[in-house]
C-alpha cells in the first residue's frame, strides 16, 4: 500500500491484495473501496479476489527466475513467456460457465436428440456451436474487444506486420493468443513482449514490436475492471 494511503476499517488481506494489484487504475483508495463495495455478492467478491491474487503474484510482481551460475536470475524472454500464459489463463477463466470439453458438451442431456451424427458437415457445425461458448480464443477476443479505444490503439500500434499495424483488435488478440500457444505447445519463447523495440524475421518479412509488458498489463487490468463492473 502506498505510504499516503490508510487502510479502511473493514480491511482484509484479500481486499488489500486486490488493491495492490489494481491501485494504478484508481485515483485514490476511496475510489477503489467504492468499486469493491459495488461487488454485491460474496461469490463476486471471491472471484475478484481469485483473479487479483493470481495476477499480483503470478504476473505483476512475479518473475520466473533461474539459479544458474554466470547467468542473470531473471531473463526477460523467459519470464515474459510465462507471464503471457498466465494472463491468458486468467482471461479464459473470466466466465460463470464451468468448462466442458467437446465430448461432455455433446453428451449433455439437451443434445441427445442430435444422435446419430451422420455427416462430417454436421459434426463440423456442432463443433462450431461448441466453440461459440467454450472456445478459448473467442473468450479472449471478446475480452480485448471490450477495452476502451485508447488501450486498443496502444496494443494494435505496438506490433507491425510487414510495416502495417495490426488492426482491428480482434486480430491483435488472435496474434497474442498464437504467441501464447506457440510457447505452450511448441516451446517457442515469446520475444515480442519486451521493454525495447525489437524486430523479428518471419517468412513473409520483418515484423516490428514495441509491445512492452506495461502496455499489456494496463490493458489487462482495465479489462478485469470492465468485466466485474458489467458482471460479464
Amino acid at each position: 500500500m502506498p505510504m499516503n494511503e490508510r487502510p479502511t476499517a473493514n480491511e482484509t488481506p484479500e481486499r488489500e491484495i486486490a488493491f495492490m494489484a489494481l491501485a494504478s487504475r484508481f485515483p485514490d483508495r476511496l475510489s477503489f473501496d467504492e468499486f469493491y463495495e459495488s461487488l454485491d455478492t460474496p461469490e463476486r467478491k471471491n472471484e475478484f479476489h481469485r483473479v487479483t491474487n493470481f495476477y499480483l503474484f503470478l504476473v505483476k510482481c512475479g518473475d520466473w527466475q533461474i539459479s544458474v551460475k554466470g547467468y542473470d536470475p531473471t531473463i526477460y524472454y523467459f519470464t515474459n513467456s510465462f507471464k503471457l500464459v498466465a494472463l491468458f489463463s486468467l482471461i479464459e477463466s473470466l466466465t460463470d460457465l464451468k468448462h466442458q470439453d467437446f465430448y461432455q458438451w455433446l453428451s449433455s442431456s439437451d443434445k441427445l436428440t442430435i444422435f446419430p451424427i451422420s455427416a462430417k458437415s454436421d459434426l463440423k457445425h456442432l463443433y462450431g456451436e461448441y466453440k461459440k461458448t467454450f472456445g478459448s480464443i473467442r473468450r479472449c477476443v471478446n475480452f480485448f474487444k471490450r477495452l476502451p479505444d485508447k488501450h486498443k490503439e496502444a496494443l494494435c500500434n505496438s506490433i507491425q506486420i510487414d510495416g502495417v499495424s495490426i488492426d482491428p483488435i480482434e486480430k491483435l488478440a488472435q496474434f497474442l493468443y498464437k504467441l501464447r500457444s506457440e510457447f505452450v505447445h511448441e516451446a517457442e519463447l515469446v520475444l515480442y513482449v519486451n521493454d525495447s523495440t525489437s524486430y523479428h524475421y518471419e517468412k513473409k518479412g520483418i515484423n516490428r514490436s514495441s509491445l512492452s509488458l506495461d502496455i499489456l498489463l494496463e490493458a489487462f487490468e482495465e479489462g478485469v475492471l470492465l468485466y466485474f463492473r458489467n458482471g460479464t
